[in-house]
């Protein structure tokens, strides 16, 4: 029965079809709606962020409590997306650090304590809508973040720091914009939402079972493919102006001096770094001069005396640097100077007693040099040799509120491999 109303309805149209072709043509009236034109965002990007982030910390010994604390989060992102269409769908993973501390008073079944995220490390899926210049995306998936907890007060040296695994989810907006000096470029602004499961913190005695949440706001730089580049005029001229993101890694040895208790201590400490590095260079005829950085996580480890401990452990375990560079460019290669300031934080333990330290940073003046040579028209590989040394002394704290003062050098040697996205 359904059948035949199907072909009774198909005969009916079919006269009035025929009819309407004869008729003269009207002019149709304008939609009321016109689909935004589509854009290209696939392809390779990168980038760096700064943003706020806010920590939520939930703690309990025999009684609970909870705190909040906000911090800075900067770091350095990179990505590939697909287009289909207006969706465009792709991955990301950005390393970041995160500062953002929360108090926690003492009271009954609970002890005075503090805790404090140190980095995170992000790896998402991301779903975005082509509007033309503007693309709205959400995004989520794997966070893995290191903190530390410790105590109040006079035993602040009594602590722990733990690396958890968690999950990450937010939302933001892409905008192609073009920039003074910069050029094409993509300003992003988003949300983002870490959360972590509870885990034990052994505070020297007590142990505290801790759970994490963060909100992040940042706002983040991102450079993608030109779409405009060409090769230079001349065969043998290479180009090395524009934006560029890769990765690097190296080994690195760390003196540490500490002095208090009227005495002073030195031991060394090695290891290998790694992370990713962006940049931007300016060519002036032949000449070379950009701006650079860096953010990597190391594990730069040793074993020494400090005044007051015989036996102490030291872990060098993030290092960023930011640094103004000048070369002079012969063809593909590249030789340069480098010169700027890094950071890096260290977790200290004395042996015989448990006391920790899980976040002692140190600044730095940073110079160094190396050779960049240009594999292709995009790729280029790179060795370089810093030296960093402190630019002040660091109290360390790790077995007294009164001591110590620390200061490092660090020698590193550094091979990369970057994308140009001229």
């Amino acid at each position: 029965m359904r059948r035949r109303f199907l072909l009774l309805g198909l005969a009916a149209l079919a006269p009035a079809g025929a009819f309407a072709a004869d008729l003269p043509t009207a002019k149709r009236p304008p939609a009321l709606f016109s689909p935004t034109p589509v854009a290209d965002w696939s392809g390779f990007y990168a980038g760096s962020f700064v943003g706020v982030t806010l920590g939520e910390f939930t703690t309990r010994e025999t009684a609970s409590a909870s705190a909040s604390g906000a911090g800075f989060a900067t770091g350095a992102l990179a990505g590939y997306n697909w287009q289909s269409g207006a969706v465009v769908y792709g991955l990301e993973g950005d390393i970041s650090s995160a500062n953002a501390r929360g108090k926690i008073a003492a009271r009954p079944g609970l002890i005075g304590n503090e805790i404090e995220n140190i980095y995170a490390l992000h790896g998402r899926a991301r779903l975005g809508y082509d509007m033309g210049w503007l693309m709205p995306f959400i995004a989520g998936g794997v966070a893995y973040g290191r903190n530390e907890q410790f105590q109040q007060g006079g035993l602040s040296f009594d602590g722990d720091t733990r690396s958890r695994v968690g999950w990450t989810i937010g939302a933001g907006l892409d905008a192609k914009v073009d920039l003074p000096i910069l050029g094409p470029s993509v300003l992003r602004g988003e949300y983002l939402y870490d959360s972590y499961p509870a885990t034990n913190f052994n505070l020297n005695g007590p142990v505290l079972r801790t759970s994490i949440a963060d909100h992040t706001f940042r706002v983040a730089l991102i450079s993608r493919i030109g779409e405009s580049w060409r090769p230079p005029a001349a065969p043998d001229k290479v180009d090395w102006a524009g934006d560029y993101f890769g990765v690097i890694g190296g080994g690195a040895w760390d003196e540490i001096t500490t002095h208090g208790f009227g005495t002073s201590a030195k031991f060394n400490a090695s290891g290998p770094i790694g992370g990713v590095y962006s940049g931007h260079n300016w060519m002036f005829g032949d000449a070379v001069l950009g701006i650079e950085g860096a953010t990597m996580l190391g594990d730069i480890s040793g074993r020494g005396s400090q005044p007051g401990a015989a036996a102490t452990a030291y872990h060098d375990y993030s290092q960023s640097d930011f640094r103004g560079r000048a070369g002079y460019a012969f063809g593909r290669f590249l030789p340069f100077l480098a010169a700027g300031v890094s950071y890096g934080q260290s977790r200290q333990i004395d042996l015989a007693t448990g006391n920790n330290q899980g976040l002692v940073g140190d600044w730095a003046w940073t110079v160094g040099g190396g050779v960049d040579y240009m594999l292709t028209d995009r790729f280029a590989l790179r060795a370089e040799y810093l030296h960093s040394q402190s630019l002040s002394n660091d109290e360390t704290h790790l077995d007294s509120e009164s001591c110590c003062a620390q200061r490092r050098s660090d020698d590193a040697f550094r091979v990369g491999l970057a994308y140009f996205f001229h």
